[in-house]
């Protein structure tokens, strides 16, 4: 079974997802299906990372709610992680949390991938391992919304009010300033259940009789407020007026205010006026452009090229997220289209935009039967340069 969104959330659709749960309230599924989650991550993924990746900090903490513990009681003073005393600490209450674990690990890669695809956000996994009877922290709120996976073992969550609906990472849990609140809900985890988590709804959890293993998935999503700041910044680069300093002396007492609500206005009539598509394409750019390559098995994709025929069968690689742009023809140059992905932009022949935009966007098809004008030689000059660059595979 792969994992991907529809599979993490099922059987709730994605459609009754965002209508009805999505940064609004959360929601628990149950499954009776303990292996359900299990492809993903194990216990031992987690001894195999402890014990052989050469771990450090921030990548690996330790913590327990009723305990303060710091980097140096399981970290040496160069910031690498000792196992052992993460073990021991682990045999004492302590959970074990393994952060952006993705990065290290293919399967969870290929998970978040699949989240990216439907989010158009960067997604991040934190591992949570706690031991029977124990709690890592105590209640707060997060400032991203989260998945959480249900591995092994079982957890007990509660579900309080929300004190910031929606908060910025500004507006981080502080608990000597913010109440937790009513409890709303209460549940027990099973293996392979789920439950969604809005940002600003504060919960905890505390494992029963058994150890428990969790993925946290925490959407980084952008905001409108992210949106608007970047609406003025554009503005900014174009228009004296915003680059105009403050009067002098508006700090000082008696300072009258009504001096600046002329200007102020003038600038929200043009921040206002502000276009959209300009912010939403910067948007766009910068999540693809820092979207890294995950090319699994491309040392031996590379030793396939020399192989490759019209009867070859390919396949794009899976949840690429890719923009393509007409360049007109310019200073005698032809016209040509840019593809970027994965963090780079590939300038190609115009005519090759019609088999370039079906050999991303389609799986087990022969090289042949690529669309447009594109002679047999063509094609395979296509798809060498697609399979360079990681974004195709050959499948046989």
């Amino acid at each position: 079974m792969s994992m991907d969104f529809k599979t993490a959330i099922a059987p709730i659709s994605e459609e009754s997802f965002f209508r009805d749960y999505y940064e609004k309230k959360h929601l628990v599924i149950r499954r009776d299906q303990a292996d359900y989650y299990s492809k993903l991550l194990s216990v031992a993924d987690i001894d195999w990372a402890l014990t052989t990746l050469g771990l450090s900090t921030p990548e690996v903490n330790v913590t327990q709610a009723d305990r303060d513990i710091s980097g140096a009681d399981f970290a040496y003073e160069g910031g690498f992680v000792d196992s052992v005393a993460v073990n021991q600490l682990f045999d004492e209450g302590a959970t074990i949390i393994l952060s952006n674990l993705q990065e290290r690990l293919p399967k969870l890669a290929t998970f978040c991938r699949a989240l990216e695809k439907v989010f158009s956000a960067r997604i991040q996994t934190n591992i949570y391992l706690t031991p029977a009877q124990s709690q890592g922290f105590k209640a707060h709120y997060d400032g991203h919304d989260v998945l959480v996976l249900q591995v092994e073992g079982t957890k007990e969550w509660r579900i309080y009010d929300t004190p910031v609906e929606l908060p910025l990472q500004e507006q981080g849990f502080d608990p000597h300033e913010i109440a937790i609140g009513d409890m709303t809900d209460r549940f027990v985890l099973e293996p392979g259940d789920m439950v969604y988590v809005p940002r600003g709804v504060t919960h905890d959890a505390v494992s029963t009789d058994q150890t428990s293993l969790h993925i946290t998935t925490g959407l980084m999503t952008r905001s409108w407020a992210d949106v608007m700041v970047e609406a003025v910044r554009m503005l900014a680069l174009n228009d004296v007026a915003f680059r105009e300093s403050l009067p002098p002396g508006f700090a000082n007492g008696g300072f009258d205010d009504t001096r600046c609500e002329a200007k102020f206005q003038q600038l929200l009539d043009k921040i206002s006026a502000a276009a959209l598509d300009p912010l939403l394409d910067a948007a766009r750019d910068d999540f693809i452009s820092t979207r890294l390559p995950r090319a699994h098995g491309q040392l031996g994709q590379i030793q396939k090229i020399s192989a490759l025929d019209a009867g070859s069968t390919l396949s794009a690689r899976p949840d690429l997220i890719y923009r393509l742009t007409d360049l007109p023809e310019k200073d005698g140059q032809a016209a040509s289209v840019a593809l970027s992905c994965q963090g780079t932009i590939i300038t190609l022949p115009d005519f090759t935009k019609e088999p370039l935009s079906f050999a991303l966007s389609n799986s087990g098809y022969k090289l042949s039967n690529l669309p447009g004008d594109l002679d047999e030689g063509g094609k395979i000059v296509l798809i060498r340069r697609l399979v360079r660059e990681g974004l195709v595979t050959i499948d046989d």
